[in-house]
């Protein structure tokens, strides 16, 4: 099979152009047998950013189970593969390999990358730190027994982290996850929300609203907070803040 063959033994151009036909073919259907194998042996040792991207689509949709649904033996390595890379000094290399890690469905496969996946959270560079939440808050959406205690770490992080972006993925999963931390975390910084950036800024106004509708009776201790986001520098944030003013208040001068 010239496919084999050009993933054997071609230079990095050609292993490139061959992974994509291999790449097409499973999506058309095609059942390749010993591809997994190859790629593993002779593709998946390779440093080169493209093949690296590449090899993430290759692992999302190449079957991974047995016709009995038992994982495939040859997966060990792969998941050893997501390990390294998890760890890998490029922080693009990482910070991908964490949002791949969001598309898994197989918790064996998961299990073993726990550790290193925690550790991203203390990665140097916002955007390894940012995919490490949304990978925690994925994997505790679908696997929470496998980081069962996440709203407490991302809590933690969230009180230490300054980075806008990362801070509104920690916030938004908290809302999901743990709505109580989620409202602790607000009260503890409710008189600077104003100088936080737009994104944050428009996920506190989904929680105020969400817990605001459906417990009337916390409108007094966040309606201010609305209030004063009214002044926010993004168009975004003054157009959610006043739809949520009008819905929540009914006082006639919430409406002016």
């Amino acid at each position: 099979m010239q496919l084999k063959q050009d993933l054997e033994n071609g230079d990095t151009s050609v292993k490139i152009s061959a992974l994509k036909k291999v790449i097409q073919l499973i999506l058309n259907g095609e059942r390749l047998p010993g591809i997994l194998m190859t790629v593993i042996r002779f593709v998946m040792p390779s440093e080169d950013h493209t093949l690296k991207k590449l090899l993430l689509v290759f692992w999302e949709i190449v079957p991974k189970t047995t016709s009995e649904g038992k994982l495939l033996q040859e997966m060990i390595l792969v998941c050893d593969a997501y390990r390294k890379d998890l760890s890998h000094p490029n922080e693009f290399i990482r910070g991908s390999t964490l949002r791949f890690l969001c598309k898994l469905k197989e918790p064996e496969l998961l299990e073993p990358l726990m550790p290193t996946i925690r550790i991203c959270l203390e990665h140097r560079h916002s955007y390894v730190r940012r995919n490490a939440v949304l990978a925690i808050f994925t994997i505790y959406k679908n696997f929470d027994f496998l980081i069962p205690d996440a709203p407490e770490l991302i809590s933690n992080f969230l009180e230490g982290e300054q980075d806008m972006s990362c801070k509104r993925n920690a916030f938004m999963m908290l809302i999901h996850a743990d709505q109580e931390r989620a409202l602790y975390y607000l009260s503890t910084c409710i008189d600077q929300v104003n100088s936080f950036g737009d994104i944050l800024q428009l996920v506190i106004v989904e929680l105020i609203y969400k817990v605001c509708h459906a417990n009337p009776g916390e409108r007094a201790r966040f309606i201010r907070c609305i209030y004063n986001l009214l002044n926010s520098s993004s168009p975004a944030v003054r157009y959610e803040a006043a739809g949520t003013l009008v819905t929540l208040s009914s006082a006639p001068t919430a409406i002016k």
